[in-house]
């Protein structure tokens, strides 16, 4: 079995594999190869942080599990990968970073699909550490010109301009979120539970990632989205189950819920409609799925530089 450090995963995982391990993992998801119930949570009696465990099984191949434990701003996570026909261990993974970039490969294969291909202007609404990763990764798969980063303080936001900036992008931190006016896509990252724009301001044709809100009660955006977007889903069980961003607005009437179009997976494998028209407003809701991480840790894993140190658990 190997162990996968942080250090490790930050040396061999690419902007090309978080992107396209995410696609297979949302196309084996919707198809019904992937096993993957919603995740468990448990919320801390002091109400700072929850801890998930995030199962999943992609039967002839691999099963594992997430766990992964969030308190005020700190967060930790690991990934313990097993082989579904022998049972042996294969891995177990640090998994902040995986998460991370998973979480960004997924926005960005969403948007890969439901972007216009001539989006330029992308605004990043939040500075925390899904930020950058969401930033690279969508620059990665669109011609983005502009990044524009909302941090809920200034001083934040300016530090990870700074460093995406460094990282090649044309990038600034701005304070009001009523610069969407200007985006072609919009992601948001925050841990917010009420919502971080109005979607009044949005142009015809942009594409929003809803990144951040993971409870029933909390969102990101507001009811005049709701109304004015179509909406695709990570798991579309899992959102109308879990995803304020959804439950809210389809209790309330402001979300029609013939406007839910369903799963991206379906619509990355052909068998959904994606963006139809340049003036529609797609929206993609990233609640974040254990399939995910099981296709990324595979790969990973599977990756022939990946010299962790190897656990022999019989030994």
């Amino acid at each position: 079995m190997k162990l996968l450090s942080e250090s490790a995963l930050r040396r061999i995982l690419t902007p090309a594999m978080a992107v396209e391990s995410s696609a297979r993992a949302f196309m084996a998801l919707s198809r019904g190869e992937m096993i993957a119930p919603v995740r468990s949570e448990i919320l801390r009696p002091d109400g700072l942080g929850v801890v998930f465990a995030m199962p999943g099984y992609l039967p002839g191949r691999v099963f594992g599990v997430k766990v992964i434990a969030t308190r005020a701003t700190a967060s930790t996570a690991m990934v313990l990968l097993f082989d579904t026909e022998t049972l042996a261990p294969l891995g177990l993974l640090a998994a902040d970073y995986l998460t991370d970039w998973r979480t960004g490969g997924g926005i960005a294969a969403a948007t890969r699909l439901l972007a216009r291909s001539d989006a330029r202007v992308h605004v990043v609404i939040g500075a925390g550490r899904l930020a950058g990763p969401c930033a690279r990764l969508v620059a990665s798969v669109r011609p983005i010109a502009r990044t524009l980063i909302v941090g809920r303080t200034a001083a934040r936001a300016a530090d990870l301009a700074a460093s995406l900036r460094a990282a090649g992008l044309d990038c600034d931190a701005v304070d009001d979120p009523r610069v969407v006016a200007e985006a072609d896509i919009v992601t948001t990252v925050t841990s917010s539970t009420t919502p971080v724009f109005p979607g009044s301001a949005l142009r015809p044709g942009v594409h929003v990632n809803l990144g951040g809100a993971f409870r029933p009660d909390t969102r990101e955006t507001d009811d005049d989205l709701a109304r004015r977007g179509l909406f695709w889903c990570d798991s579309e069980a899992a959102c109308r189950a879990r995803a304020g961003d959804l439950v809210m607005p389809l209790a309330s009437g402001a979300l029609n819920p013939a406007h839910v179009v369903g799963e991206i997976g379906a619509a990355l494998a052909g068998t959904l409609r994606g963006r139809q028209d340049a003036s529609e407003i797609t929206v993609f809701k990233s609640l974040g799925n254990a399939a995910q991480d099981i296709c990324l840790a595979e790969d990973a894993l599977a990756l022939p530089d990946s010299r962790g140190q190897v656990f022999d658990p019989q030994g």
